[in-house]
């Protein structure tokens, strides 16, 4: 080889090694620790949280059950001591832009890949745009629909939408039985009647031989405080990944704190948080707000499925 093709080789040899490792992560210290991203995202959220607490108690915790939310002038608001503090990688909406969609985790990174995939839906006003969506992007996924709210020609507008859909004209309850709407100031409802039949989820879920969801979207018009209490008093594991929720303040901030704690102590943790502007007046966002709830493990990793520990057990 003569010296100046041997020259020419030393070269090339040098520029792609300096090429290749400009693009891999050098790790030749071995005593400075690497972490990945569940500890990160799980350091990150007791931050969050702590910041909260902490927040909260130097504010003088609920001082008035209404005004939390409600206040005027520089007063947090309750939705504030609970923002998205679980850093979710892939969150993308479903459905469309405004009211009717929803912010899920993991659409193309897990449920893709989930079979059999459940996705529940209760209480929609024939608003179906999130439904449509899942379909869209997750064509595989079982989609159970519960209102018995609608109107026929609701039904049917749902029926000729959505394909393989599978709807049920019953809502979900804090016991079996009816559910009789005394004071319809209190909720949101649709005046189609005044008493509806309702199931808990465990007995949903038995009827339907299913032992955990992969989504859970509830939006029951401020009934939603008196059922997850129940819930609360009667599973140790609720049976969803991913919790979607529009929370309807209906003037007690305790009953509200008391659903955000319990919330966490079940391992589920915010990760997108949505005011809905979308009612008579924009002034709705200080009353209905979107959360999106995803349940963690103590090691800060998603639980997909656990059925071991579900409602059934």
């Amino acid at each position: 080889m003569t010296r100046k093709k041997f020259t020419r080789y030393l070269t090339f040899a040098f520029w792609y090694f300096v090429g290749y490792f400009s693009r891999v992560p050098m790790y030749f210290d071995r005593s400075v620790p690497t972490r990945n991203d569940s500890q990160i995202i799980n350091e990150i959220y007791k931050e969050a949280i702590n910041k909260s607490a902490e927040t909260f108690l130097r504010n003088g915790g609920l001082v008035d059950a209404s005004m939390i939310s409600l206040g005027h002038g520089s007063k947090i608001r309750l939705w504030d001591y609970f923002g998205p503090s679980y850093n979710c990688i892939s969150r993308e909406r479903v459905g469309k832009i405004g009211d009717g969609g929803k912010w899920l985790c993991g659409v193309r990174t897990v449920l893709a890949h989930r079979f059999p995939c459940i996705v529940y839906s209760i209480g929609s006003k024939g608003e179906i745009s999130f439904e449509q969506g899942v379909q869209e992007k997750l064509p595989h996924c079982e989609i159970h629909i519960f209102d018995p709210t609608l109107t026929s020609e609701q039904k049917k507008n749902i029926k000729d939408s959505l394909l393989n859909i599978h709807f049920y004209d019953l809502g979900l309850g804090a016991v079996d039985g009816e559910f009789r709407i005394k004071n319809r100031k209190a909720l949101w409802t649709q005046r189609t009647k005044n008493v509806y039949p309702v199931q808990t989820l465990g007995t949903i879920m038995s009827k339907l031989r299913h032992t955990w969801i992969d989504v859970l979207k509830v939006d029951i018009e401020g009934g939603e405080w008196a059922i997850f209490e129940k819930l609360f008093e009667q599973v140790q594991i609720i049976p969803a990944t991913q919790i979607q929720i529009e929370l309807h303040f209906l003037g007690d901030a305790k009953v509200a704190l008391n659903f955000f704690n319990n919330m966490k102590e079940k391992g589920f943790r915010v990760f997108s948080v949505e005011p809905n502007y979308y009612g008579r007046t924009a002034e709705n966002a200080r009353l209905m707000v979107e959360y999106s709830f995803i349940q963690v493990n103590d090691e800060g990793r998603v639980v997909w499925e656990e059925p071991s520990r579900s409602i059934l057990d």
